[in-house]
């Protein structure tokens, strides 16, 4: 009966004083010693069982059961003397050849004991019952015993080794497992001399609470361990993110800096190239006007000026891409003239394509507007782009089509469809998917007859997409080659004062057609008279201000020079209202720059003030330009080299409006 109540007692003692240390085998993070203590527990617990059921069946003489439970009894004895030893190894974490060869006396130990306990089921050498149901001990048990007193003798006389190399309260920690050995092989020995008391029970039950205090100071240990270890990866990783923060902002510091001077200097190389560039083209058209210059001098002065305006073509190329892949190209959200830029396009293409003989055929198909809501000049470049492309690639006799139309509205929306088809050499389908790479060319050799920097097409892809758009191509080897733009512009609500596209026919226009229309429309406005009109020019260069003098006296206008600009705003202000017609002003300047007097005269009280013309003529040609003109109260924004046309146009606009 003591067995049953010692086993219970225990048992009870043993869950409650180590419930959470039985359940550390599932944890996935659990270490090897907190696994083989969790293993010899429930060992040491299913032996505390079998004591609880022995003396129960002692008392009813359950022979059978006895002897299966007593049975039972020594494999858990077995099994918990084998994990104690591991656990030591475990718990010391010595690694050296007596911890090896501990470890391998404990296998031989439990195996060596399983099979002397299953020969005992057949042969009693280990323990019996006899008829009465007495118990009785054989040899083999008290072998058994003496291997067991062995091997806690080991583990101790290890553990001690150990403890005399450490310090502290691991120390101590250290000597009460070594001393907790030396207690088991008493109580063993009391035990092979009284087997019928627990004294084994008493020392497992005294050892496992004792334990259980050191796993959970281990685990305690190991936890504040690892807190602190995580404080300081924290600590770490928060003064790596902080320099990672310093390096991305100075880093982010450094590239605006260099963006922005990166802008600087691309504006100052438009202006720098602009500017002589303004002389030669301007000197150009001057002396390709002047009748007293013979055939063979105007031939000359034409090619000269076709180059001039190719070399243009390549610098704006050039800082156009630029500006794309620094991100400082925007696209503007206006209420511009859809038919005007045709009418730009075709007059330019049809030109070219008269010079070629190549036939050009233009068709709008559907209901186009006069006016959209987007950013006319860039939609306009987009066109020039392709179709330019499409007369340079396409041979005398060769056709080109020039199709719009509109698709579905939607939300103040409506989406149009340019398609641009060549009859000219096309592209081969392994070159195709390179059309839209910067400096890409299907033929780079010296002998390619077809001049190109390779920047058209990702500039109009790039355009395309700042848009919102979608831009397609088919080609075929020496057959031809099919673009189509697709873009989504807003409904404006502008309308034309005459009539518009679709009213020159309901479904489809051709060139020759839209020619005669154009013609019409010149004649029912006659050009506004600028001959008398006087124009205060601001411009530091002697030599723009003298192509410039002799470009406007071209059209009969009278010219005031002012070298800079507080010369213009002293000019303006000292004479009376109404007495220049228009003012042409520079933008670099000495002194005074263009937007500071454009400002300075806007803020003069005066009627006229508010109301003359102010058009800048400058050779800063980017759109932050055209912006800040207009932000200072300048009415347009023309850059250099400027076309004599295009001035003359937009002086008529903006004196008669």
């Amino acid at each position: 009966m003591t067995y049953s109540i010692i086993g219970i007692i225990s048992s009870i003692l043993l869950i409650i004083t180590n419930r959470d240390l039985l359940l550390i085998g599932n944890k996935k993070d659990s270490t090897d010693t907190e696994r083989n203590y969790r293993y010899f527990l429930l060992w040491v617990l299913g032996y505390y069982i079998t004591d609880a059921f022995w003396g129960l069946f002692d008392i009813y003489k359950l022979t059978r059961l006895q002897f299966i439970d007593t049975t039972v009894y020594f494999v858990a004895m077995a099994a918990a003397v084998l994990l104690w030893t591991r656990y030591v190894i475990s718990y010391l974490k010595a690694k050296n050849i007596f911890e090896r060869m501990l470890r391998l006396a404990g296998n031989l130990f439990f195996v060596s004991e399983i099979i002397v306990i299953l020969v005992n089921i057949f042969y009693p050498i280990m323990f019996w019952f006899d008829e009465k149901g007495d118990y009785h001990a054989g040899s083999a048990r008290h072998i058994t015993l003496a291997i067991q007193i062995l091997m806690f003798l080991l583990t101790s006389i290890y553990t001690l080794r150990i403890t005399a190399k450490t310090d502290g309260s691991i120390k101590r920690r250290h000597l009460t497992v070594g001393l907790f050995g030396i207690v088991m092989i008493v109580l063993i020995g009391l035990q092979m001399a009284y087997p019928l008391l627990p004294f084994y029970a008493m020392g497992y039950m005294l050892g496992t609470c004792l334990l259980h205090s050191f796993v959970v100071e281990d685990e305690k240990e190991e936890y504040r361990r690892g807190l602190e270890e995580a404080i300081v990866r924290e600590q770490i990783q928060s003064k790596e993110l902080s320099e990672s923060r310093e390096a991305l902002k100075n880093a982010l510091a450094t590239a605006e800096k260099a963006n922005k001077a990166k802008t600087t200097f691309l504006s100052n190389m438009s202006h720098e190239i602009r500017t002589p560039m303004n002389a030669i083209i301007g000197l150009n058209n001057i002396a390709l006007n002047d009748d007293s210059a013979s055939d063979k001098v105007k031939d000359y002065l034409g090619k000269i000026k076709n180059s001039a305006q190719h070399l243009l073509g390549i610098i704006n190329d050039i800082l156009d891409m630029s500006r794309i892949e620094s991100g400082h190209m925007t696209i503007n959200n206006d209420d511009f003239s859809l038919s005007e830029n045709l009418d730009q396009v075709n007059t330019m293409i049809s030109e070219q394509c008269r010079d070629k003989e190549i036939n050009y055929e233009y068709k709008i198909i559907g209901n186009i507007d006069d006016f959209y809501v987007g950013d006319g000049m860039k939609i306009k470049q987009v066109l020039i782009n392709i179709l330019g492309n499409a007369v340079k690639f396409t041979p005398k006799d060769g056709k080109i089509s020039f199709i719009i139309e509109e698709g579905t509205r939607f939300e103040n929306k409506a989406s149009l469809k340019f398609i641009i088809s060549d009859t000219g050499i096309g592209m081969s389908k392994d070159f195709l998917p390179h059309i839209f790479d910067a400096f890409s060319q299907e033929d780079t050799s010296s002998t390619s007859k077809y001049g190109s920097t390779g920047l058209g097409m990702p500039i109009t892809k790039s355009i395309v997409g700042l848009m919102n758009g979608n831009i397609e191509v088919t080609s075929e080897k020496g057959k031809g080659t099919t673009f189509t733009v697709a873009i989504t512009l807003g409904i404006s609500e502008r309308k034309a004062d005459n009539k518009d596209l679709n009213k020159q026919n309901s479904s489809e226009t051709t060139l020759s057609e839209q020619q005669t229309s154009n013609q019409i429309n010149k004649d029912s406005n006659r050009k506004a008279d600028l001959k008398g009109c006087r124009v205060l020019l601001a411009e530091d260069m002697p030599v723009n201000s003298e192509i410039m003098k002799m470009v406007l006296a071209m059209r009969g206008i009278e010219v005031e020079l002012a070298e800079n600009g507080k010369i213009a705003v002293d000019m303006f202000t000292n004479h009376e209202s109404g007495y220049y017609s228009a003012i042409l002003m520079d933008m670099r300047m000495p002194e005074m720059d263009g937007l500071e007097a454009t400002k300075v005269i806007r803020a003069f009280e005066r009627e006229d003030a508010k109301q003359i013309p102010i058009i800048a003529l400058t050779a800063n040609a980017f759109e932050e330009d055209v912006q800040k003109s207009l932000q200072a109260g300048l009415n347009a924004h023309l850059s250099k080299p400027v076309e004599p046309e295009a001035l003359y146009e937009t002086l008529e606009k903006l004196i008669f409006l």
